[in-house]
């Protein structure tokens, strides 16, 4: 089995940092593998917790450079043929490393994930595909980054797998304590569609069918008004984001009517923020 190098980006996780880095030193892995950690300008106790680490694994300490540069920062670092990217709020089990792994059973396969055929984290990629491709879009600072990576990695020829290696993503330290944290989330949800745009742009063809893109620039608002209110995964109606967070959940009518309201009026935002981001990069998406 090949050799590994796990890359997490963090930032202010200080409060599960521990669990999942204590987590990967378990794992159950026949070949040489290492953890590099990019602490990526954080501003909680981080470092402190990096302490201890050092002499375990590789830390990165920066100053606020963004997940993209960051993670690229980090696979540069690596010296194994397998580069797996990992969150820093992702608890794997121990198995989790070798059947990542496992999945590059033929040459060709070059992305093998256990979250999404389009990236994020629990991704593992062969490195030589990343020095001929490039590594993770710096234009993108965050939201669809990965997803521009896998369609560069299938244009150069190579095929993407998705496994069963299991991890506890631990949303809940997200979750918004205060109406403040509550608008600052959402505010960040909204720019990062300007990213669509962005996607949109450098793989027309495939984001068109990604985006489920109609008569050449429009996006259907049912799907944003869905990725707002929890139904593009078939879940319970609530305030939440794909990652996740919960923001307003369904216990009364009161919350059903207010969790319909603003996933309208997140969808309408969104079509402002796309509109924006198309003026900024000269490509029409709504």
């Amino acid at each position: 089995m090949e050799q590994a190098s796990i890359v997490v980006l963090t930032h202010n996780r200080a409060g599960i940092l521990a669990e999942t880095l204590d987590a990967m030193l378990r794992q159950d892995f026949p070949a040489r593998y290492e953890i590099i950690v990019v602490n990526d300008g954080s501003t909680d106790a981080t470092k402190d917790v990096l302490q201890k680490y050092h002499k375990k694994m590789k830390v990165i300490n920066q100053g606020r450079q963004g997940p993209c540069k960051a993670r690229n920062n980090g696979i540069r670092a690596a010296r194994f043929p397998m580069v797996v990217i990992m969150d820093d709020d992702c608890v794997p089990e121990r198995d989790w490393l070798k059947k990542l792994v496992k999945g590059f059973d033929k040459p060709e396969v070059g992305m093998v994930s256990s979250f999404s055929l389009h990236g994020g984290t629990s991704t593992a990629f062969r490195k030589k595909v990343l020095d001929t491709i490039g590594a993770y879009d710096e234009d993108y600072f965050y939201y669809r980054e990965d997803t521009d990576l896998v369609f560069r990695l299938l244009d150069a020829g190579y095929t993407t797998k998705l496994v069963r290696a299991n991890f506890f993503h631990n949303h809940k330290i997200e979750n918004p304590k205060s109406v403040a944290g509550m608008l600052k989330h959402l505010q960040e949800r909204l720019l990062y569609h300007q990213n669509d745009v962005l996607l949109y742009k450098k793989h027309p063809l495939r984001a068109k069918k990604f985006l489920k893109v109609r008569w050449g620039f429009f996006i259907d608002p049912l799907e944003d008004f869905n990725r707002a209110t929890g139904r593009w995964r078939q879940g319970a109606l609530a305030l939440s984001s794909p990652r996740g967070i919960s923001v307003i959940e369904n216990k009364t009518p009161l919350h059903t009517v207010a969790i319909i309201a603003a996933g309208l009026c997140y969808a309408v935002l969104v079509k402002c923020i796309r509109l924006s981001a198309s003026l900024r990069f000269k490509k029409l998406l709504l």
